[in-house]
């Protein structure tokens, strides 16, 4: 073999390498932070299924929506994130994504935590849980749906978007969930404030009984 030429391909290997190298350098640490992202919300929502899993097996009914939504959301996180690899880096590092997973977590997590306190409140009739749980049901759907949207970005159909067109729909989506957050907020605030208020009321009732008691 030539010597020259023996140079000149270790030379070219050696360029090969340092730029394979580099790619690997650039792109580890982007795919480390998407990797964190995942893995935490993806935490947070086996957790909620996990105790939502024991509450439906004692026949806690109200908590299957927990339990559908949580394992429904982890499994189009992993659509999602798996996806990004055929996505641009600008789209890769958008913050608003990590904030599109994090409100449908919130909203997961708010609903079962309150669906706790409601069904336990003796305050709260039969009747008026089952027409909160469906109204919760319908909010958690709408905002599954807003998550489902997303998986679009990162389909074949889609993956002719320019950049621009891609962030100005992960905008609109991410005002969306923000909107659907707040209004879930607002229906779970006004039914706790409902429930202290029945026990204020009932309170203030037993007081006037027992001081009516002692005439």
């Amino acid at each position: 073999m030539n010597p020259k030429v023996g140079l000149l391909s270790l030379a070219l290997l050696g360029l090969t390498v340092s730029r394979a190298s580099a790619q690997l350098v650039v792109t580890a640490p982007v795919l480390e932070v998407q990797g964190g992202v995942q893995t935490g919300l993806q935490n947070t929502m086996k957790v909620l299924s996990s105790a939502a899993n024991k509450l439906v097996a004692s026949g806690v009914k109200e908590q299957e929506l927990t339990k559908m939504f949580s394992e429904k959301n982890m499994l189009m996180a992993k659509t999602w994130y798996d996806g990004l690899l055929s996505v641009s880096s600008a789209v890769r590092d958008y913050r608003r994504v990590r904030n599109i997973f994090s409100k449908q977590t919130q909203i997961i997590s708010r609903y079962s935590s309150a669906i706790e306190v409601l069904r336990q409140s003796p305050y709260i009739s039969p009747t008026q849980l089952s027409s909160m749980t469906t109204v919760y049901g319908k909010m958690l759907l709408e905002s599954s749906n807003t998550i489902a949207d997303l998986q679009t970005i990162v389909s074949p159909a889609m993956l002719k978007m320019t950049d621009a067109e891609r962030m100005k729909f992960i905008d609109q989506l991410d005002a969306k969930i923000t909107d659907q957050s707040q209004l879930l907020n607002y229906f779970t605030d006004r039914n706790l404030m409902m429930v202290r208020t029945a026990k204020e009321n009932a309170n203030d009732l037993g007081a006037l009984k027992s001081f009516m008691a002692t005439k």
